[in-house]
């Protein structure tokens, strides 16, 4: 059971519609990784615990943060 304000996660597509149709949940959009700072990625890429150049440029490390580096 959730409560207000709990997260939901759910990979069933048509279960996330009938829910967002009923106005049980809201969609929540994340930022673009392209609307962040450099700064803002490498916390990312910290926190992920993902290695990277701190010379790299902005594009280089949203490509590692999205796994393709």
């Amino acid at each position: 059971m959730h409560k207000a304000g709990d997260e939901f996660f759910s990979n069933e597509q048509k279960r996330i519609i009938n829910l967002l149709e009923r106005g049980l949940i809201e969609r929540v959009e994340e930022p673009s990784l392209n609307s962040l700072t450099k700064k803002e990625i490498m916390q990312l890429l910290d926190e992920k615990g993902i290695e990277y150049n701190a010379k790299a440029k902005k594009e280089e490390l949203i490509e590692l943060l999205q796994g393709g580096g």
